[in-house]
């Protein structure tokens, strides 16, 4: 049975259960709130590395390679944050489609 989980690079792969499996996932809920746990710990992760990198810059490190890994790990956060959202609404809209549908 495949499980949704976190990539190493911190990027949620997330993978689907084949037809007829059964049994319940180690996380409660949808699969679609399964999805949001997994950006969000993603978007947690990379928030907790940028906040790192920049107390790195408050305690007087603020060498130009720091400063060059503040910002290369704050592009990462927002990259990070459209691809959740986008991801979020896409599987929204899909779902609200489909009730229409039926």
């Amino acid at each position: 049975m495949y499980s949704n989980g976190i990539g190493k690079n911190g990027t949620p792969s997330v993978a689907a259960s084949p037809a007829g499996a059964t049994g319940k996932s180690a996380a409660a809920g949808s699969w679609y709130a399964n999805v949001a746990s997994a950006w969000g710990a993603a978007l947690d992760r990379q928030a907790t590395k940028t906040a790192a990198l920049a107390e790195q810059m408050n305690a007087g490190n603020d060498g130009p390679g720091v400063a060059l890994q503040v910002s290369a790990a704050a592009h990462q956060l927002a990259f990070l944050s459209t691809a959740a959202s986008t991801a979020s609404n896409s599987i929204g809209q899909a779902l609200e489609t489909l009730g229409r549908k039926q």
